[in-house]
């Protein structure tokens, strides 16, 4: 598994946000969202934008480049 699909499910649980909600959020379906946590596949840029804006987190935190 991906230090990103990692950190996705941990912020996920942190917000008490579900895949369901997230994928509301940024348009996506639920499985799509399911597979970006489970390291099935990656966001495109534009995705991964809008999963970092709906978390109120850093691009550079889900992909593992900062700790912080």
């Amino acid at each position: 598994m991906s230090e990103f699909s990692e950190r996705l499910k941990e912020l996920l649980i942190q917000n008490n946000i579900t895949q369901k909600d997230l994928s509301e959020k940024i348009n996506k379906s639920r499985v799509a969202v399911n597979n970006y946590c489970t390291g099935y596949r990656e966001p495109s840029l534009d995705t991964l934008k809008m999963i970092c804006q709906a978390l109120n987190e850093s691009a550079d935190y889900l992909l593992g480049l900062k700790d912080i």
